[in-house]
């Protein structure tokens, strides 16, 4: 019940930060587990970055507890000229594409150039032909 509480919280902050830089994607490219992230682009100067840019799903699989909930891992790498924080937002996918659950990351004050691994997780059962999504990132 309170990392359901947890989350309700976490996803009210979403809503209000969602007014700073924020982006929604429905990403292509493959991780190693059929995750679905943006690329990177590394040749884009500091400030013309958009939040997106700056995550990437590197792995996409269920938790090795018995409940076999959904989890993502991220890398998020800030190309901005000064500190941000991040919130992003995944959505887990069965084979068909319906939605199963959600997971939510944060990351504060990340200082230019640094990099942060971080995991979002859904809180039901990881459907078969399981596939992570980008859906929000918002950097403040």
């Amino acid at each position: 019940m309170r990392t359901r509480i947890w989350l309700a919280a976490v996803a009210a902050a979403a809503a209000v930060l969602t007014g700073c830089t924020s982006t929604g994607t429905s990403s292509g490219g493959s991780g190693d587990t059929k995750a679905e992230s943006k690329p990177a682009a590394e040749s884009k100067p500091a400030g013309m970055h958009k939040p997106e840019d700056d995550v990437k799903i590197t792995k996409c699989s269920s938790t090795d507890n018995l409940a076999g909930f959904p989890q993502a891992e991220l890398a998020i790498e800030n190309h901005d000229s000064r500190s941000r924080s991040y919130i992003v937002q995944v959505e887990f996918v069965d084979g068909s594409g319906t939605r199963s659950s959600e997971g939510v990351a944060m990351v504060n004050n990340l200082a230019t150039g640094q990099k942060a691994n971080e995991k979002a997780g859904g809180l039901t059962k990881a459907p078969g032909g399981l596939k992570c999504r980008i859906t929000k990132v918002s950097r403040h």
